[in-house]
């Protein structure tokens, strides 16, 4: 009996570690994806992780992150919406697994931040608020973390151009309109640059909220900086053509 037990034991631990190798395995090849810009590919790997084990965090933030990525790609608000309700659910689950995991933070603020996009003025102005509180804890958590700077430069462009229902809904949740403002976007967008001067979406957002600022002539400088950036992302070429049809409306 002793030596089934141990048998047991033995086999158990075996194959436990047969099956971390297999999804420490699976999210590196993800990631060799990300960096070929093959996302989609990428997130087939990090879903086969978590289908191994379904509370790895680092293959649910990548697959939730992806996944709002993927969503943002899809040309109707139906498609969207299930996509960035998956990312939501993956960022939960990273969530539940470690509240502390800035990762897991960013995921959720930014499959909110895109929920919002294609919400009523009631659920966006609830997105926004949880938006906040998730890019604040991932800052919290480490003040370099340069894409969490991002989500928080959008959510002060986001709240500083909402129209009066947006407003109105916003002001019933927080009691108060929360301090928003361009101004905050931008050196929000600057502090995030300082830390990625690579992150093309970043850039664009910048020059974005320079324009709505009145400032178009630091936007049409800051977008043909991003027009010169090396690619990264799998859509950072569709960012600077973006950048440079902007510059013709500017000009």
């Amino acid at each position: 009996m002793l030596k089934l037990s141990c048998f047991l034991i033995t086999f158990l631990a075996f194959s436990f570690s047969i099956q971390a190798q297999a999804v420490d395995s699976l999210v590196a090849r993800g990631m060799r994806f990300e960096n070929a810009m093959n996302e989609q590919e990428a997130l087939k790997q990090y879903q086969a992780a978590i289908a191994l084990d379904s509370g790895n965090v680092e293959a649910l933030c990548h697959a939730s992150i992806l996944t709002s990525r993927e969503g943002n790609r899809q040309k109707n608000s139906g498609q969207k919406t299930f996509y960035f309700d998956k990312a939501k659910s993956l960022a939960a689950t990273a969530l539940r697994k470690s509240t502390d995991n800035k990762e897991a933070n960013y995921a959720m603020a930014l499959a909110l931040m895109h929920l919002s996009t294609v919400s009523g003025a009631k659920e966006k102005a609830a997105d926004l608020k949880a938006i906040k509180t998730y890019a604040d804890k991932a800052l919290l958590i480490d003040s370099k973390y340069a894409v969490a700077w991002n989500i928080l430069g959008k959510w002060n462009y986001e709240v500083s151009t909402l129209n009066f229902a947006e407003r109105t809904a916003l002001k019933f949740l927080f009691g108060k309109l929360p301090i928003a403002s361009l101004e905050n976007a931008i050196n929000d967008y600057l502090k995030c640059r300082k830390l990625d001067p690579g992150y093309i979406q970043n850039v664009y957002d910048l020059a974005i909220a320079y324009h709505a600022k009145g400032q178009d002539v630091e936007a049409i400088t800051t977008l043909n900086e991003a027009i010169h950036l090396r690619p990264i992302l799998q859509d950072d070429r569709s960012i600077q053509e973006n950048c440079r049809n902007m510059i013709q409306q500017l000009q």
